[in-house]
């Protein structure tokens, strides 16, 4: 969605003005490789899939168990994404 409006805004005033600050999400390939290389927000793909392994690795241990522990709340865990700066903000 990133790379479609700033295609519309560059279409429109043949620059990104400076009023406007483009961020994208995911940092997909196109963010860097873009006409202006847009600022995104990276997910820890790696770090979100070892939690989510560890979790999983947890629960089937606890399944092998004689008597399995009945988990009574989910287990939450937090992962923070980055900000990639690039040409499309100020900050």
């Amino acid at each position: 969605m990133a790379s479609i409006f700033l295609n519309l805004v560059l279409k429109k005033y043949g620059e990104l003005p400076p009023t406007y600050q483009v961020v994208g999400f995911d940092d997909s390939p196109i963010a860097s490789e873009y006409l202006i290389p847009f600022s995104t927000i990276h997910q820890q793909i790696d770090v979100l899939t070892k939690e989510a392994m560890d979790i999983l690795v947890m629960q089937m241990k606890n399944r092998k168990k004689r008597r399995p522990a009945i988990m009574e709340t989910p287990i939450h865990k937090t992962v923070l994404p980055t900000l990639i700066k690039r040409e499309t903000t100020i900050f």
